[in-house]
């Protein structure tokens, strides 16, 4: 609990974390710190701006517009008028219809904007499981180094005993050699390990932003469905994917609806005010005109027709996306459900494994000492003891591995599932501050606060 807290001070004083030696702490920072993730988030909020843009289409436009100048005018050589123009206008406009233009354009921004939140929690699972594999695999590594130290030191000592029967006339020269290839081996499978160390390493360096110092290999609880097909029913309502197919799709259908609207007439209102000064022939005075505007598109060459065509094959495009997302949830939690139970079963079977080979092990050894065994006999004892940790650690790593994801496949790798300490991040509070029509200081100071 102490090292949550001091966690979440780091975080909110935006200090360098020391560590991250549990999987609880290594999920938090990877969720909270993440610059893939950070950049993803940047990338919503810049999206959350095409509502702003289309609904600002509804609303009138307004400008003003002011003109100054000098004019001199010469009659003859005797008569000369010098004047100094001033002019100051203001115009608006309101489009009344637009023959659904913009209540299309700003259902498919609407429906943008949800396929980009969707493509931030894809993101964001798919950080978390890295996170959580590049965990495990450090641990794992860490404990195969560890074991291959073990089996260096036990051959060399095999080995210098190997030496010293053979002096005394007990072994061969040929059991020396298979001490001494085995020795080799070792050390080629230990300089191997340590690289698989260093890699994962660096992995974890690259996703969490810290050093993996010290990890625990302490697990989370998390919630699992019982059967797959359970897995496969909250898949269908809370994965990431299958939500980014679904908007995306509905987003091109208004990108249709859009295009077609073009063809359709334009009506506005247009409105002027002028002020004019110092004007030619006495042209002072206030200017009032108001009008209706009508504009339609008559002949454009084919380009309306053109985008009509390309907006309908971009949607189905984005149908088959959606066709494929839902065929391919179901192969991901049917493999990933598939994959726990087996790694259950497997776990089971390499604990037998180690205990067996610890056994026989220890066997092979009193035979060995009677006479009844061969060196070669105990070198294969100890590489397949070995070989049954190495299966053991790396069975219960692919176990973590696979609950996380189940987890990831059926769309519910997040904070919450997790009961990680942090609270989510809420797209919903930058998009309220931008989606509505903000006037004087209040969209300055939004402007003003960007970071």
């Amino acid at each position: 609990m102490k090292k949550i807290i001091f966690l979440i001070f780091c975080l909110l004083f935006n200090t360098n974390l020391p560590f991250a030696n549990t999987l609880e702490e290594t999920l938090y920072i990877a969720y909270s710190k993440n610059p893939s993730i950070q950049a993803k988030r940047a990338d919503l909020r810049s999206k959350d701006e095409l509502v702003s843009s289309a609904s600002s289409e509804f609303f009138p436009k307004i400008r003003v517009i002011g003109s100054y100048g000098e004019s001199k005018t010469n009659y003859n050589e005797t008569n000369e008028i010098k004047l100094e123009p001033k002019v100051s206008k203001i115009e608006a406009e309101q489009i009344i219809f637009s023959g659904g233009k913009l209540i299309n354009n700003r259902y498919q921004s609407l429906n943008l904007v949800a396929a980009a939140r969707a493509d931030l929690e894809i993101l964001e699972q798919e950080i978390l499981f890295s996170a959580a594999k590049v965990f495990f695999n450090v641990l794992t590594n860490q404990k195969i180094v560890e074991l291959r130290e073990v089996n260096l030191e036990v051959l060399k000592e095999r080995l210098v005993v190997s030496k010293i029967q053979f002096e005394v006339g007990e072994l061969t020269l040929t059991d020396v050699a298979q001490s001494e290839a085995r020795l080799s081996l070792s050390q080629a499978n230990l300089a191997q390990a340590r690289s698989n160390l260093e890699e994962s390493k660096a992995i974890y360096r690259s996703i969490i932003g810290v050093d993996p110092i010290n990890l625990s290999s302490n697990f989370i609880n998390v919630s699992l469905p019982n059967s797959v097909e359970d897995a496969i029913s909250i898949a269908r309502v809370n994965s990431p994917y299958l939500k980014f197919a679904e908007k995306s799709e509905l987003s091109s259908r208004y990108g249709i609806r859009k295009e077609k609207s073009k063809l359709f007439p334009v009506l506005s209102l247009r409105s002027e005010f002028s002020n004019s000064k110092e004007m030619l022939f006495n042209m002072d005075g206030d200017a009032y005109q108001v009008m209706g505007v009508v504009s339609m598109p008559i002949f454009s060459g084919g380009l309306n027709w053109s985008n009509i065509r390309k907006a309908q094959e971009i949607n189905n495009r984005d149908r088959f996306h959606l066709i494929e997302a839902k065929r391919a949830i179901v192969k991901e939690v049917k493999i990933a459900f598939a994959q726990y139970k087996s790694s259950i079963t497997k776990i089971v079977s390499t604990k037998k494994q180690f205990e067996a080979n610890k056994i026989a092990l220890e066997g092979v050894k009193v035979e060995f000492e009677l006479g009844t065994r061969t060196n070669l006999d105990v070198l294969d004892a100890e590489q397949e003891f070995l070989d049954s940790q190495v299966s053991m650690i790396s069975s219960e790593n692919n176990s973590k591995l696979s609950i996380f994801y189940l987890l990831l496949s059926i769309g519910s790798l997040n904070p919450k599932e997790l009961s990680l300490p942090i609270e989510e991040y809420n797209p919903t509070i930058n998009y309220n501050k931008v989606k509505n029509l903000k006037l004087g200081w209040k969209r300055f100071k939004d402007i003003k606060n960007l970071d």
